[in-house]
């Protein structure tokens, strides 16, 4: 098995509470990821990633 397949995954809550985030980093992960979804810390980050390198209007 890959890391991919055998890595674990949160959900928005537990990810959250995650001591790897900053508090900035966790208010956004609040409002970008999605309730009922589990994530891995690398898709959470990369979801953060992007949406930080986002264009404001």
């Amino acid at each position: 098995m890959s890391k991919k397949e055998t890595a674990a995954a949160f959900s928005k809550h537990q990810l959250a509470q995650s001591n790897q985030f900053s508090n900035r980093e966790k208010d956004v992960l609040s409002a970008i990821l999605e309730e009922g979804k589990t994530y891995t810390v690398l898709q959470a980050k990369e979801q953060l990633k992007t949406y930080l390198k986002k264009e404001v209007i």
